[in-house]
């Protein structure tokens, strides 16, 4: 075993030491009575949110299972013991307080909904930001802008909020309509169970964008802990004396039986799981085998869990702040995680350190955000002595914070339209760029001669408003290299601006144009992708006029021969204007700038680099795709520019690399 493996170990055997300090047990005989108390339940959660940070490393690290990194691997089997214990305190929290506290229900969707509802947003908007737009998930506006509402979730680790948040929704309304505890028990667990089997039926999110609703067995294999939590502080009382009735046998019982359930798992999961689906063959058995089986294992660990909480009192303050920011935590780790892993160069023992100590750190902020907007939506249920609650003092109250909330939805209100009416800026100037960028790779990587792409954008068609995306005609291929070809005359320029001097394409006006389209239509990821080119032109074959010297371009025009080998007939070589190239013309067809005033029935001549018939004139193909090689006047501003680039789909670096600079 290679020793960097058994050094990731620190981070369990960490959290283990943490857990010990100040810890208190309980005298022969004697229980903590308080073990499921609210402190208690946090420093749960915050146990259970570290677990879960280190599930989904070991997730990352072991790519999912397939290689073995030591024994912290198991905590790839690990993530939903650490989850089922948030849905159970959540269920055993909303019941004991609506046993305990008088009118619970009367402001219970505002105070639980807002609790959830505003981590939920905040979190779509640090991801649709950090991941949506840095790395460029999202592929239209309209994709952001379902991230932003969370109709798609791009942070996929708030599916836990928003099932928590249609079961606190199903408690609200079954125990406000349903009077009798039991029967509304009842009729929750009803709703619970349908709940799971309808994730269960939908199957796997197979779409490339991700994050659907209700598909994946994460949404459905812990929660029946939920209703678990609910039923143990509806029988706590029950359930508590029987534990310490049969502590002595209950206690080692549960351990051994967990360890023996764990290991278990391991062979279900490849036997069964969740995974056994195909084209016709939706698996349900196996996913329903599956879920019985955690669901017992997640049974036997809460239940051990309990009995060592009775005995064992967990009184370390890094734990309860952990478990105050818990949802926070959870929140935030996938992000910094996303950011932290993006480099190869970084190892896993620095994987580890680096997104815990970070994720720490953000959700502290992220937390305290949180709790700022919850309390100023829940201002006015803020208690105040009864001594000062006179009938004109709660009147002043009700309206200074009217008058605050309309403030701050007028603040809300402004940012959400100026983020409308920015989020199509964003788009093309960060999303838009990575998402061409990641298609043009897939399609050079199967292009063939003959076949059309598109690469780059400009102005095409004033018509249409914005940058249209350039189309391109492959003219070769050799290995992963590409020549590309537009599709269509982009521009109308001279060849050059002088003609008292040998008109040579490397001291050209067009090339120093053409290093200008190259600049402006390329992303920096594109530009990864073009190839320096050594651009030598033969002399005239017909009249023996010289070239020139040899230029290194990026982005460069045919020259005659090229046009000539890459194009059988002139039929080929006949080459329209854009929409926009076209318009010029008709605007401009009086000034030197003006382009194409002979095209014909729609064609236009075009420029290749080869020389005229002398120095002063350059080759040219005319509007029926004939190459004229005694050629015109490098001054005329009308001839047709069509560039032509090598580019390659395979880079030095990866493209995420890219991304990151």
């Amino acid at each position: 075993m290679k020793p960097e493996y058994l050094l990731l170990c620190i981070y369990p055997l960490i959290l283990l030491g943490v857990m010990l300090i100040k810890m208190k047990v309980a005298p022969k005989g004697e229980f903590h009575e308080d073990f499921l108390s609210l402190k208690q339940s946090k420093i749960m959660q915050g146990v259970a949110a570290v677990g879960i940070i280190i599930h989904h490393l070991t997730q990352h690290i072991t790519q999912y299972g397939m290689e073995y990194k030591g024994p912290i691997s198991y905590f790839i089997f690990a993530g939903i013991f650490f989850t089922s214990i948030f849905f159970f305190c959540s269920g055993f929290g909303l019941m004991t307080s609506l046993q305990k506290k008088p009118n619970y229900l009367d402001t219970f969707l505002k105070k639980r909904l807002s609790a959830v509802l505003i981590p939920f947003f905040v979190s779509n908007v640090l991801y649709t930001v950090g991941v949506g737009l840095y790395f460029g998930t999202v592929g239209s506006v309209t994709e952001m802008i379902k991230c932003l509402v969370g109709i798609r979730l791009i942070n996929t680790n708030t599916w836990f909020l928003v099932e928590i948040t249609i079961l606190y929704l199903a408690f609200y309304f079954i125990f406000r309509f349903i009077k009798k505890t039991d029967k509304a028990l009842l009729a929750m667990s009803i709703f619970v169970v349908a709940l799971i089997l309808f994730s269960l039926l939908l199957g796997h999110d197979t779409s490339e964008a991700g994050g659907r609703w209700f598909m994946g067995e994460w949404w459905y294999n812990t929660t029946i802990f939920f209703l678990a939590g609910m039923f143990m502080a509806r029988y706590y009382d029950k359930v508590v004396a029987f534990f310490k009735k049969h502590y002595r046998w209950l206690l080692p019982v549960s351990i051994v039986l967990f360890i023996v359930l764990f290991y278990g798992q391991m062979i279900v999961l490849s036997f069964f799981g969740y995974y056994q689906e195909w084209e016709g063959h939706p698996g349900y058995g196996a996913k329903l085998i599956t879920l019985l089986y955690q669901n017992l294992s997640c049974v036997v660990w809460l239940g051990m869990i309990l009995l060592l909480g009775m005995k064992i009192k967990i009184q370390n303050v890094i734990l309860y702040t952990i478990g105050e920011i818990s949802l926070a935590l959870y929140i935030v780790h996938e992000l910094v995680k996303v950011f932290v892993t993006y480099s190869e160069y970084v190892g896993d023992v620095q994987i580890f350190l680096w997104v815990l100590v970070a994720s720490f750190g953000f959700a502290l902020v992220v937390h305290a955000l949180n709790s700022f907007l919850i309390q100023l939506f829940l201002e006015e249920d803020r208690p105040v002595d009864e001594e000062y609650m006179t009938p004109e003092f709660r009147d002043r109250l009700r309206e200074k914070h009217i008058k605050k909330k309309k403030i701050v939805i007028s603040l809300i209100v402004s940012v959400v339209v100026i983020v409308i009416l920015g989020i199509g800026e964003l788009y093309i100037r960060y999303v838009r760029p990575i998402v061409y960028y990641k298609q043009e790779l897939k399609t050079f990587a199967t292009a063939e001669v003959g076949d059309e792409v598109f690469f780059g954008t400009m102005e095409t068609d004033y018509i249409k408003a914005g940058l249209d995306r350039i189309q391109w005609y492959v003219a070769d291929r050799q290995g992963d290299k590409l020549l590309l070809v537009s599709t269509e005359v982009l521009d109308g320029s001279y060849f050059h601006n002088k003609i008292d001097e040998p008109n040579y394409w490397e001291q050209s006006a067009l090339r120093v144009y053409l290093n200008q389209l190259y600049t402006d239509s390329t992303s920096k990821y594109e530009k990864e992708l073009v190839l320096l080119t050594t651009v030598e032109t033969e002399d005239n074959p017909k009249y023996g006029t010289e070239s020139g010297p040899v230029s290194q371009d990026y982005m460069f025009i045919l020259s005659a021969e090229e046009a000539e080998m890459y194009f059988a007939t002139d039929e080929e070589r006949r080459m329209k204007p854009t929409p926009a190239a076209a318009m010029d013309h008709k605007v401009n067809i009086n000034i030197s700038s003006g382009y194409n005033y002979e095209k014909r029935d729609g064609y236009s001549w075009w420029w290749v680099r080869t020389p005229g018939e002398e120095e002063r004139k350059i080759a040219f193909v005319n509007a029926e795709g004939t190459i004229e090689y005694e050629g015109r006047y490098c001054t005329v501003s009308s001839g047709g520019v069509r560039p032509a680039m090598w580019v390659t789909y395979t880079t030095e670096k990866e493209w995420w690399e890219i991304l990151r600079e």
